[in-house]
């Protein structure tokens, strides 16, 4: 893959609170594929979704994005988002980058009926013609028949719910779709239905897919490339595919290590991870996995992160990628 449709640069997002700053995304650097699905891993606190809503500048007080940039590469030109006025950002939003948010099903107005919902975005936007016909193709898209926008959100189901909110953040055709925990909440039947229809869709509209969610499992299910997050940074980014036969990063075989599956031996322990990630409030050095590493040497904590370390198409933050990844799986 050659041809990035967003470049992130040295993006720091921070949280004022009362405690101290909470440095919620740290001099993260990322390109996100045309027509890939690129999934973002981690566990809660590793800054997944704090990137999704900085992307599309919705980080709200006491939040703030102190530095870096977000580029959207178009086919009429480059795009600096952060350097967007107001009424050009509103604009931009969900006509060239959409989003589901996490729990989305909760975010429809309850008192108004989904064809009205679609028409307010239509109309936010600028957008002509056929709004019912519209309606009704991304109500379709989406797995739902054009009887669902008569109903209010109280009529369906959680997973219809959710299929309207991934219709709407399609309906403006936009190129680059970020799924926030689209499946949460969600009975395990209704998340590989959803699953399955962004994949189609994905296809159907050549989609670039940036996926969120804390679970390994559904995200090498659903995407391209893998970017596993530890604190505020991605410590390892690779193809779905290598990462997970060959994990790069010790965080990432840990991961691995603690998934179960149907031919998981039904003696073996699940294996846990010790410890607890570090205070975002505090100057981290070196490797911000250092703490809760069995492999840890001094050398860690002077390690500079800024090159990272490339394998193939792949990057690792780790003094020893591979070999340290590997000693891990065999510690118990």
């Amino acid at each position: 893959m050659s041809f990035p449709i967003l470049s992130i640069r040295k993006l720091n997002t921070v949280f004022h609170t009362p405690s101290g700053d909470v440095n919620a995304l740290r001099d993260l650097s990322l390109e996100v594929e045309r027509g890939e699905v690129l999934a973002i891993v981690g566990e809660s606190g590793s800054g997944k979704s704090t990137l999704g809503f900085s992307i599309l500048r919705l980080i709200d007080s006491p939040g703030e994005i102190v530095s870096g940039s977000i580029t959207y590469h178009d086919k009429d030109g480059d795009v600096s988002i952060l350097d967007l006025s107001l009424p050009k950002l509103r604009e931009f939003r969900w006509v060239n980058i959409s989003m589901i948010f996490q729990s989305a099903m909760n975010v429809l107005n309850p008192v108004a009926r989904i064809e009205r919902q679609f028409i307010d975005t239509f109309e936010a936007h600028n957008l002509g013609g056929d709004y019912q016909a519209r309606i009704e193709k991304y109500l379709q898209i989406a797995g739902l028949g054009k009887q669902v926008k008569k109903m209010y959100p109280h009529e369906l189901s959680g997973g219809m719910k959710q299929r309207v909110s991934i219709a709407l953040a399609l309906s403006c055709e936009p190129s680059v779709l970020i799924a926030d925990e689209p499946t949460t909440a969600l009975d395990v039947v209704v998340q590989k239905e959803i699953l399955s229809s962004i994949i189609k869709i994905k296809e159907e509209l050549n989609l670039t897919v940036m996926f969120i969610t804390h679970d390994l499992s559904v995200a090498s299910s659903i995407a391209d490339r893998l970017a596993i997050f530890y604190a505020g940074r991605p410590v390892e980014v690779g193809s779905a595919e290598k990462l997970l036969k060959s994990p790069q990063h010790p965080y990432t075989a840990m991961l691995l290590s603690s998934m179960i599956s149907l031919n998981t031996n039904r003696d073996a322990f699940l294996k846990t991870m010790g410890g607890t990630p570090p205070d975002l409030r505090k100057p981290i050095q070196g490797c911000s996995f250092m703490s809760r590493c069995p492999l840890a040497e001094p050398a860690c904590g002077t390690y500079d992160l800024s090159p990272g370390k490339s394998y193939g198409e792949g990057y690792v933050e780790c003094i020893h990628p591979g070999r340290m990844a590997r000693e891990v799986e065999a510690v118990d």
